[in-house]
């Protein structure tokens, strides 16, 4: 369905569209070879990539793009942190060369093993949900920063539980500012926790090149991911983004979507970025201190007029509200400060009660079906909640709220939210025709 909200997120399929890209003499950028945005660095006597894109398939075709401009041996392999986009197509590099030296932050794959340490396997199903690998390809257009991909195996398509394979993992830690030299190539490479706790910032300084992982994108950065994850220390993530501003580098290479090319272009980029994630940090901050909840923050707490437009801050990837969730979340807990909701009701008994003082469940319902065709879509959801809650007429409930989550995803720019929606839309209408 075409809607504004789509259009937007249509508008910037092509900075993930295939590319190969030649930043420098020695620096060759593969964009759109699968998920996530990697690179070539050219030595007098040998290569070092950073990150090793998605799948080995795609990760293959890009070595062979790299053997039009030179047949040195790839010696190196560095991760900017550990998510599987970024490293799932690691395999094609042992491939190339089995002695290939792999690094990477000392607490890499911190995320991953969080998950497999603690059996939630729910971020699985919640993962390929936000992902949207369970949707028709019509009800998809991108995923924000990436283009749509279908991973049938692999570490991608195990989701945030998943990491690279035993053989692909990092044979080189550090744990502090380190400098790789390899085959002619020097890369300073330093902690830069940000969106992961394993995440570097990757410096080459001969030709003023920096490497910023997953820490800048051309999105609104996603500060919460829907699919669950250990709270991203958003000042941390702040802290992180004016690190790489301190560089002055040349071109910034970005984990995904297109670099940023030219000294002025760079840090007006990092200070756009930088200005807005403080701008929301310290105005959650400034929420909370004055007893504000996360729903009343999460309506209210906007970037000012001058950022608003911005397009390397479009809500293609992370969204604002949820962003501002997060913080209160992460440093105050998922306790909102309202007595009332130090122990609130069972959704049940709540929804009992609320259909007690509509008139009965009929009457959700009916008000439900109103609200969708009214446009008032998220009320018409959360009646449907009450209906579902009640098991009454649970499969029409079922329908309608399908058709609410469908309305919200089309006029929603966050392809991630978009996603997770529409998966929920069809995961609920399942339901209904297996019953």
């Amino acid at each position: 369905m075409d809607t504004p909200a789509s259009e937007k997120l249509r508008s910037v399929n092509h900075l993930f569209e295939r590319q190969w890209m030649v930043l420098t003499e020695r620096v060759h950028v593969a964009v759109g070879y699968g998920v996530s945005t990697f690179s070539f660095v050219i030595g007098d006597t040998g290569v070092v990539a950073v990150d090793s894109g998605s799948t080995p398939a795609e990760s293959s075709e890009a070595i062979a793009d790299l053997r039009a401009h030179t047949n040195l041996p790839i010696l190196g392999l560095v991760y900017t942190h550990g998510h599987p986009d970024h490293t799932g197509g690691a395999t094609a590099f042992v491939e190339e060369n089995p002695d290939v030296e792999i690094w990477g932050h000392a607490s890499f794959g911190d995320e991953a093993q969080r998950f497999s340490r603690n059996g939630a396997t729910i971020a699985g199903t919640r993962g390929k949900r936000q992902a949207g690998f369970l949707l028709p390809p019509e009800k998809r257009i991108n995923n924000g920063i990436a283009p749509v991909r279908y991973p049938k195996t692999g570490a991608l398509a195990a989701g945030p539980s998943g990491g690279p394979d035993p053989k692909t993992l990092p044979s080189k830690t550090f744990a502090k500012q380190t400098t790789i030299s390899l085959g002619g190539v020097n890369l300073v490479v330093t902690p830069n926790p940000g969106e992961t706790k394993d995440q570097i910032l990757t410096w080459f300084p001969d030709d003023r090149v920096a490497f910023g992982g997953d820490n800048m994108y051309r999105s609104w950065p996603n500060l919460y991911a829907i699919r669950g994850t250990q709270y991203r220390d958003v000042r941390d993530w702040c802290e992180a983004v004016d690190r790489i501003r301190e560089l002055k580098a040349d071109h910034l290479v970005l984990g995904h979507t297109t670099p940023f090319s030219g000294a002025g272009e760079v840090d007006q980029a990092i200070d756009t970025y930088s200005r807005a994630m403080w701008h929301i940090y310290n105005e959650t901050i400034a929420g909370m201190n004055a007893g504000k909840t996360p729903d009343e923050m999460a309506h209210e707490i906007t970037l000012p007029s001058e950022l608003a437009d911005n397009p390397i801050l479009g809500e293609y990837y992370g969204n604002i509200s949820w962003s501002v969730r997060s913080i209160f979340n992460g440093i105050l807990g998922w306790f909102d400060g309202n007595p009332s909701h130090m122990n609130p009701l069972h959704p049940a008994e709540r929804a009992a009660q609320i259909a007690d003082l509509a008139g009965g469940a009929d009457v959700l319902l009916s008000r439900a079906e109103a609200a969708l065709s009214d446009g008032q879509t998220q009320w018409a959801a959360e009646l449907c909640d009450m209906c579902i809650a009640l098991e009454h007429r649970a499969d029409e409930a079922k329908l309608l709220k399908a058709n609410a989550l469908d309305e919200l995803g089309y006029n929603l720019i966050t392809a991630t939210g978009r996603n997770y929606l529409h998966t929920c839309a069809q995961e609920l209408r399942a339901e209904v025709t297996a019953t």
